[in-house]
């Protein structure tokens, strides 16, 4: 709309001032609103090619080697985690070479579900009986030296001391005794003459 156009319908110059001022304010409100649409409009085209790239990139991965490896993955650390339980088991057993019989074993070990050796106590009974030169023997010899003496530490228990006794007088443990097994309490004090 322009000032000839509306001087041509007779109006007065107020008039037309107005209508150009309200005209003006219209398509400049207007004017804002396609410039903030212009600028969403560029970011989310934008944000569309950033997003294709994206999915461009994706698809170029191969799933089917991710899935593989994951499993290859997978039965690798069970693999692994059976190895130990079955390394720990030989050790307990006092196995000289843990390695070689891993290896003599092979696959043939069954193992549960939750990865431990299947009826551990025949299956050591078994490998023992096949692999004997493999399994220490406890003896008594050398030079003396406790370290000379192999020893199954766990089932050897010192004899122990009569804390009532004078030479193995101990109030800690009397009072220890007496607290948690007021019978052996009696018996040991018995048998240091202790009233």
């Amino acid at each position: 709309m322009d000032r000839r156009f509306l001087e041509g319908l007779g109006l007065e110059k107020d008039v037309i001032d107005k209508v150009l001022d309200q005209n003006g304010t219209e398509i400049t409100a207007l004017k804002t609103q396609l410039t903030t649409k212009d600028t969403e409009i560029k970011t989310l085209r934008a944000d569309l090619i950033t997003a294709n790239n994206r999915v461009g990139e994706l698809e170029k991965v191969n799933v089917e080697d991710l899935e593989r490896q994951l499993t290859e993955e997978r039965e690798g650390r069970a693999k692994d985690k059976k190895e130990f339980e079955l390394r720990a088991l030989l050790s307990k057993e006092g196995c000289t070479d843990t390695d070689y019989l891993l290896y003599k074993l092979g696959d043939g070990v069954e193992f549960d579900d939750k990865g431990k050796v299947k009826d551990p106590e025949n299956f050591m009974r078994s490998v023992k009986e096949q692999y004997a030169g493999q399994f220490q023997e406890a003896q008594a010899g050398g030079t003396g030296k406790p370290s000379n003496f192999p020893r199954n530490r766990t089932e050897i228990t010192p004899p122990e001391k009569n804390p009532y006794t004078e030479k193995g007088w101990n109030l800690t443990e009397q009072m220890r005794i007496e607290v948690t097994d007021p019978e052996k309490a009696k018996l040991l004090k018995a048998e240091a003459n202790v009233g």
